[in-house]
């Protein structure tokens, strides 16, 4: 990788005691300081905000007070230090259903913030057609990003690749992790995230780093996809489209690699 590429991630529970990410501001910071070290040079965490809380009422509202407040003060701490990321505020928000996602994008700071961007997940073993999540979002306004479309599974199998080209399809945008390239979910899901990327279905890629308890270098997924695709292609993936996420402009199409798709 070329000294010149800005990595930007956009998926990551750094922020420290609120999910099963960082447990304290020191684990955030060792990692922040690695992944500045590895040419990250923007990162919006996404803390777990679960779109169930909207069925008691202010109760999705006070989840994102309690990490709203957390950010700030991560941010505060971080603010004069040259030596990690610039940091922006965003969720992964559990909407499995259409009906929960209705009632989360009432709320208008779900989101990255500043942004009509949303970083949305399903949940693993997925229940009815998420193509109607996807409207759903998009009907209310945002752009909707799919967490790690290559972890799900249905009726405990992976997910198919049709139905994740129905997804997009549908209007939404798919982040792959970069775990799953570098095979850290396990041989099945690494092929399925390589043939989002090698199809040009993907169209970024991040870390979602949980601190001491998964390790994850975007650096390393650069390089593999540059080796595999060029580095036009690994730039779109991690470092121009999830950097428009938080501009708030559109995203490039990221284009297949020749000679991985199948005839």
């Amino acid at each position: 990788m070329t000294d010149s590429v800005h990595l930007t991630d956009i998926h990551n529970h750094l922020v420290p005691a609120v999910d099963d990410g960082a447990q304290s501001f020191d684990e955030s910071l060792r990692h922040l300081q690695t992944l500045h070290a590895e040419g990250v040079a923007r990162l919006s965490v996404s803390p777990h905000l679960f779109g169930w809380l909207t069925e008691e009422e202010g109760a999705l509202a006070k989840r994102l007070d309690v990490l709203e407040t957390a950010f700030e003060s991560l941010r505060s701490a971080c603010t004069s230090r040259p030596d990690v990321p610039e940091l922006y505020f965003g969720q992964e928000i559990l909407c499995p259903v259409p009906e929960i996602a209705a009632r989360v994008f009432q709320e208008p700071r779900a989101g990255y913030r500043n942004t009509d961007y949303a970083l949305v997940e399903f949940g693993f073993e997925l229940i009815g057609d998420p193509a109607t999540v996807v409207e759903t979002v998009i009907g209310a306004g945002r752009r909707i990003i799919i967490s790690h479309p290559e972890r799900y599974r249905r009726a405990r199998a992976n997910v198919a690749i049709d139905e994740l080209r129905a997804w997009k399809q549908a209007g939404a945008f798919l982040q792959v992790n970069a775990g799953s390239l570098l095979g850290g979910y396990g041989s099945a899901i690494q092929r399925l995230a390589w043939q989002l990327v090698d199809e040009g279905l993907a169209d970024l890629i991040a870390t979602d780093h949980h601190a001491d308890h998964r390790v994850v270098s975007l650096r390393e997924a650069y390089e593999a996809i540059a080796r595999r695709g060029g580095d036009d292609v690994a730039r779109m993936l991690a470092s121009e489209n999830p950097t428009r996420v938080l501009r708030n402009q559109s995203l490039l199409r990221v284009p297949s690699i020749p000679g991985r798709q199948p005839s």
